[in-house]
């Protein structure tokens, strides 16, 4: 059984995780004016932790994630905030295709080091944007495999990314006006894990 799906009910309970989402859209919003009538793809959006920022923000949000469960969570909050602009789709990023809608901009937290192949995964999303469009992904730093726990190993395709590495992946992808740098650190098992936000353009 996918982990998430056991875990969905008890994954917002977590403080670390609140502040973590928020803090990526706080480093989003620095570098994307968002206005409504944007239509945004949320990759790996769980229980909606970081789109939930967006929904006032923007016309259209879509949230894609491999966990049933989580989605069923994402829907029931926002049935709860009455939200009609959030659609919810099972999707797994290993084995899926993105259906063909393009979208203004793309964006995600701590899901590309749960992905086999990222970088491949990256020709998806530029080709999910619109001409224009930008791309704009949270994740963390190359790490000593010590920020998840044994139990979260089995899902953890990679234990942070380099820098400089990330950045050469969006230009591969043809992504234009490249950018990845920190923009924050998370503190968990008293370490800090600086987590980066990694930026591209659609030309």
């Amino acid at each position: 059984m996918n982990r998430f799906n056991k875990i969905a009910k008890e994954w917002d309970a977590k403080p670390h995780r609140l502040l973590l989402a928020k803090n990526v859209y706080k480093a989003i919003k620095k570098e994307v004016e968002l206005t409504k009538n944007m239509s945004v793809l949320d990759i790996g959006t769980g229980t909606g932790l970081l789109l939930l920022h967006f929904i006032t923000e923007v016309k259209q949000i879509t949230g894609i994630d491999n966990s049933q469960e989580m989605l069923d969570m994402l829907k029931e909050k926002a049935k709860k905030a009455n939200v009609d602009n959030t659609d919810c789709i099972l999707f797994d990023a290993d084995t899926d295709q993105l259906n063909g809608k393009q979208y203004d901009l793309a964006v995600s937290s701590m899901t590309f080091h749960h992905l086999k192949n990222p970088e491949q995964f990256l020709n998806q999303v530029y080709n999910s944007l619109k001409p224009g469009g930008i791309v704009c992904i949270g994740d963390l730093e190359t790490e000593d495999g010590s920020f998840h726990t044994d139990n979260a190993a089995n899902d953890v395709k990679h234990f942070g990314f380099d820098k400089t590495v990330f950045n050469n992946w969006l230009q591969n992808a043809n992504f234009k006006n490249t950018s990845v740098k920190t923009v924050f650190e998370i503190d968990r098992n008293d370490k800090k894990y600086p987590v980066f936000l990694a930026y591209g353009e659609k030309a």
